[in-house]
């Protein structure tokens, strides 16, 4: 009797270290996957950085008249960050005018005038 109870704790002393070691194994293989996640993360940061580094930008400060609010200044903003080659935008309903940053390789400064002309308004660039 005393045989049986013991062989039955050996038992479940047995399934419980399989269950541990079963779970030593999935959460080894959680770490390596979230880590070659991470590598490949990196890497993939890494050559979109290479690539931005790699485009030659220039700036412009554009004159803009006819906005009426902050709304104005918002709406043309958001329609330059849409706008291919621009890289960033910031426009000043105050000063009456957008410096944008873009890729002269892909649009120019008379496109950006278009764009924003495109849109009701009177765009000119600044000397």
């Amino acid at each position: 009797m005393i045989e049986q109870e013991q062989n039955g704790t050996g038992a479940r002393k047995r399934g419980a270290n399989r269950g541990a070691i079963a779970m030593a194994a999935v959460l080894t293989l959680a770490v390596v996957a979230g880590a070659s996640a991470l590598i490949v993360r990196a890497q993939r940061t890494t050559d979109a950085a290479a690539a931005t580094a790699a485009v030659k930008t220039e700036r412009v400060v554009i004159a803009i008249e006819g906005m009426h609010c902050g709304g104005c200044a918002s709406g043309i903003k958001a329609m330059l960050k849409r706008t291919p080659g621009v890289v960033s935008a910031e426009v000043s309903y105050e000063a009456g005018e957008a410096n944008v940053e873009y890729d002269s390789a892909n649009t120019s400064r008379e496109k950006i005038v278009e764009a924003i002309t495109s849109m009701g308004y009177k765009a000119s660039v600044k000397a």
